[in-house]
């Protein structure tokens, strides 16, 4: 992962709800805690993992921009894998100290997140069995969302289809990234989706820098028109080692979890959806 998390935001005015937002849940609304029954270990005394900040009798809540920031150490490891709905997301390494720090934004929804000294697990991984990992080595914690969230505005705004460029020339990083497509679909059974409708996003990806770069879907954020982060569908990951000059095209799947217009969210700008299409999102 980026050592710090820029933000693009990718705007998509076309696509106007009519469903209830998160912060008013109705009882048919569901969770990826609620979807995902997996072995906890939140009381497991002899786990390799212990929280040390951000985290009580096994929840963790959204601050004021619904980023969740947890501390923890891991004695004798020296990375930390995070996985969600069986797929490794994310890993932070201990710097020889055994300690680890995760801020993250988190979704509108709660969400189990897992974290893992296991050593056969690497960023990426998918289909990932809990029950399957060494006992001891994991722990799960639950996401709270914060339901009232502030809203970071885009620096800029290009059109959908438009590329743009970033770059980091101390870090030899020079990037240009195309929003393709923004669109609501009918959700895709196969990727295990929390209602009836996703968010696709169709992105392109030119390395243009000296530096090898990586790039995952959980580098594009999604919100929706009140500001909160939609649950990416972690069921449909990859993760993209880019060389100098090379590129590569790909898909990333949001669930819709409140009205839009929605925005992806990615360094400090937006692209605008012009297609003037409306259409209902569901509730979940």
């Amino acid at each position: 992962m980026r050592k710090s998390l820029w933000l693009l935001t990718i705007m998509s005015v076309s696509i106007l709800g009519a469903c209830q937002n998160d912060s008013n849940p109705t009882a048919e609304s569901t969770s990826l805690a609620e979807k995902t029954s997996v072995p906890t270990n939140q009381n497991n005394e002899n786990a390799t993992i212990i929280f040390t900040s951000g985290v009580r009798n096994g929840i963790t809540r959204g601050d004021k921009h619904n980023y969740f920031a947890v501390e923890g150490i891991a004695e004798g490891y020296d990375h930390v894998t995070t996985i969600i709905e069986g797929t490794a997301v994310d890993f932070r390494d201990t710097n020889n100290t055994w300690g680890f720090d995760y801020p993250y934004p988190g979704p509108s929804v709660k969400t189990e997140i897992t974290f893992t000294t296991d050593t056969s697990i690497s960023y990426g991984d998918t289909g990932i069995a809990l029950a399957e990992l060494e006992h001891d080595s994991y722990i799960t914690i639950t996401f709270v969302p914060n339901d009232d969230p502030i809203v970071t505005q885009p620096s800029f705004k290009v059109n959908e289809g438009e590329s743009q460029s970033f770059s980091n020339d101390t870090a030899g990083i020079s990037e240009l990234v195309t929003i393709t497509s923004i669109k609501e679909i009918d959700a895709i059974a196969a990727l295990n989706p929390l209602g009836d409708k996703l968010l696709e996003v169709k992105i392109d990806y030119v390395n243009n820098g000296t530096a090898e770069t990586y790039i995952a879907p959980n580098y594009f954020t999604a919100v929706d028109g009140d500001g909160k982060f939609l649950p990416l569908r972690y069921t449909h990951f990859w993760l993209h080692t880019v060389a100098p000059g090379q590129s590569f095209t790909d898909t990333a799947y949001f669930d819709i979890s409140g009205d839009g217009p929605y925005s992806v969210q990615f360094f400090d700008g937006a692209w605008l959806d012009l297609d003037g299409t409306t259409s209902p999102v569901n509730n979940l």
